[in-house]
């Protein structure tokens, strides 16, 4: 049983017979994916945020195939144990965004539009005690 990811197996892989499209290389693991489309896959798989070789990114990554982990400064380079491309990110916080990228904007929901209204002083009803926000205040 060959212990590379999914997005790594297929007609290249070890006892398959077929012949190997190496680490980094178009068509790898013979599901045609991009780099990207495999980071996508493994992130959704690990549930981690994943990146690609080549993507600039300063963080603690982590090979999703053989675990090999490198405090990362500059452009993800292949694993250098196995030879892998896809990084899972390690650290905690909120994920990072690699040099050249912008933020990730979260998806509208489709009911937010002109019927959302606003208003201040509406009572809930029942015994429900009111509510004040102040702003600007120092908890000392």
């Amino acid at each position: 049983m060959s212990t590379l990811p999914p997005q790594r197996m297929g007609p290249g892989s070890p006892g398959s017979g077929g012949p190997r499209s190496g680490p980094g290389q178009p068509g790898a693991g013979g599901r045609g994916m991009s780099p990207a489309q495999g980071a996508q896959e493994a992130e959704r798989r690990l549930g981690l945020p994943c990146y690609y070789a080549g993507q600039r990114v300063k963080a603690v990554v982590g090979c999703v195939a053989c675990q090999f982990q490198i405090n990362n400064r500059g452009a993800l380079p292949t694993c250098p144990q196995c030879g892998e491309i896809i990084w899972a990110f390690l650290g905690s916080g909120p994920r990072p965004i690699p040099e050249g990228e912008g933020p990730v904007a979260p998806p509208k929901a489709a009911d937010q539009g002109a019927d959302v209204t606003v208003q201040e002083g509406v009572s809930i009803g029942g015994d429900a005690p009111s509510i004040t926000v102040e702003e600007g205040i120092k908890l000392d």
